[in-house]
């Protein structure tokens, strides 16, 4: 009875340490791997926008979502079982030499070839996991950009050669991964084999040892016995090896990606920006976007006077919306400086500076959620009142109103739901929310019909009043409305002007306003 006693609380201890150590273990991955997701978006959120233009958004999601969940899995179950076989490993090691070191010396005869295999696995596996690693995240870029542009693949009936496309990339993985494999199936049977050598080594060796009477017979069978727990362990870590050489190109990726440095670093002492009047001045500006061999803007000067609304034309690639991103300090200069009221912008308090800047893009984004969260998602604690007061002013309360819940209208991923005008509006109104001192329009009607475009021009003239405002115009008709039109030619200022002041030099303007409308250019100094 006291022996089954004891049995049973051993037993019970042993349950109870194996739940304890996989729920102590359990969630002191997953809190490890939670701290690091977040340091991963966190460190996304502070890198340049060059960044997110020269990598593919399939590979930016293989490092938050593959990478990591290889790593949990090593994590949760593979160091564990690595811990216990390596242990086993070392402990059955000094056992066998202490049962009899003859024996263990002859067992060690194949190490030599062991060492020299585990050495060859070590390299080839690490390349072979390696270009796994790759290749997963070529085949998740390729996923994303398949989905994204998924309507236009349809409308060109390009579904087969896109599924063409998706099948090379995930065979080049399947492959890699193969490749990994028939190492494994090579490295781990050649274990296998040389745990067969060593029993018939000291199986001969001892019975000549027992037969000279060197060794007793009943040394050699416990001897036996603890050799298969020599080599069971390193068989065992195959089930690891897998996860483990995933989860060892993940850190490295991810560590690759956390080192990666932001272009546009905060300031070592930044100033504040309580307030912004919103002059703002380049001085002979140059940059040149990483990996060209020409500079986008070559010594560009311009001044804007506070609460003036410059419109940027000129023709594509002049570097008009260079000039935008340098002015939201998206990027810095390459040589020259870029001045709001008088202060470097690259010394000012990023946080305090972007809080007083306005952007309506091109291509308005809109998150996913309401188009009340969508207005005020620059100020959250914006009451319903200042949301729909914005939403009035820029003229989108009418088309909101109308929507079957209004406001709470939930809105699809990047505002799919809505027509490009409404997206359009809808971002106005959350820039005019904002009341930036500096208001930044790039190309905001292009992509309208001329309804709309009229609309939202109206809109942008009420975003506009009473705060600096630099406008890229694609129509003519828009940049006429502006105080000063700045034709941009070859990254330089061309000429500057009003509408009929520029009309009248007959230069670049000129010209252009005569190609839009039709009409003859007219004359210099008409």
């Amino acid at each position: 009875v006291l022996f089954r006693s004891v049995y049973l609380v051993i037993t019970a201890f042993d349950w109870w340490l194996m739940r304890t150590a996989a729920r102590v273990l359990g969630r002191t991955s997953e809190r490890l791997l939670h701290a690091l997701r977040i340091k991963v978006f966190a460190h996304l959120q502070r890198l340049g926008v060059d960044y997110y233009e020269h990598e593919l958004a399939g590979r930016i999601m293989t490092r938050m979502t593959t990478d990591i969940e290889a790593l949990s899995q090593l994590l949760q179950t593979g160091l564990v079982n690595a811990l216990v076989n390596l242990v086993t490993f070392v402990g059955v090691g000094v056992g066998l030499v202490l049962i009899d070191a003859r024996l263990a010396l002859c067992t060690a005869a194949v190490l030599p070839p062991l060492i020299v295999a585990t050495f060859w696995f070590r390299a080839r596996s690490s390349r072979a996991y390696e270009q796994a690693r790759e290749q997963i995240a070529t085949v998740n870029a390729n996923l994303q950009e398949g989905l994204s542009g998924v309507r236009v693949s349809q409308a060109f009936v390009r579904e087969d050669r896109n599924q063409s496309r998706f099948e090379g990339v995930a065979a080049d993985y399947r492959d890699t991964r193969i490749r990994a494999q028939r190492l494994v199936a090579i490295y781990f049977p050649f274990v296998d084999l040389l745990s067969g050598i060593a029993a018939a080594i000291v199986l001969g060796a001892g019975s000549a040892f027992v037969a000279s009477g060197a060794i007793p017979a009943v040394d050699l069978i416990p001897f036996l016995l603890f050799l298969n727990l020599f080599f069971a362990p390193i068989q065992q870590l195959s089930q690891v090896f897998d996860a483990y050489q995933q989860a060892k190109v993940a850190i490295a990726r991810i560590s690759e990606l956390l080192a990666t440095p932001t272009t546009v670093p905060p300031p070592g002492d930044p100033l504040p920006v309580p307030e912004l009047v919103g002059e703002v001045e380049l001085r002979a500006v140059r940059f040149r976007y990483r990996g060209t061999v020409e500079d986008a803007l070559r010594g560009l000067d311009l001044s804007i006077g506070a609460g003036e609304t410059v419109a940027l034309v000129g023709e594509p690639g002049a570097g008009k919306s260079t000039v935008l991103k340098l002015l939201a300090r998206f990027y810095d200069p390459t040589a020259g400086e870029v001045r709001i009221d008088g202060e470097r912008l690259d010394r000012l308090d990023p946080g305090g500076f972007h809080r007083h800047l306005g952007i309506v893009p091109q291509e308005a984004f809109l998150f996913s959620g309401t188009v009340r969260d969508n207005i005020a998602y620059a100020r959250p604690a914006a009451t319903d009142a200042e949301v729909e007061a914005a939403a009035r002013a820029v003229g989108a309360h009418e088309f909101i109103a109308a929507l079957p819940g209004g406001y709470l209208q939930w809105v699809s991923e990047r505002g799919r739901s809505l027509s490009a005008g409404q997206r359009q509006l809808i971002a106005l109104a959350r820039a005019h929310l904002v009341d930036p001192a500096l208001l930044l329009l790039d190309e905001a009607t292009s992509n309208l019909d001329l309804r709309t475009e009229a609309r939202v021009q109206a809109a942008m003239g009420v975003a506009a009043r009473g705060r600096t405002t630099v406008l890229i115009a694609h129509r003519l008709q828009t940049a006429r409305l502006a105080d000063r039109i700045v034709v941009i030619d070859g990254g330089r200022v061309a000429e500057a002007g009003t509408h009929d002041e520029l009309l009248d030099r007959g230069g670049a303007y000129a010209h252009l306003w005569a190609l839009a409308t039709g009409a003859e250019a007219p004359a210099a100094g008409r």
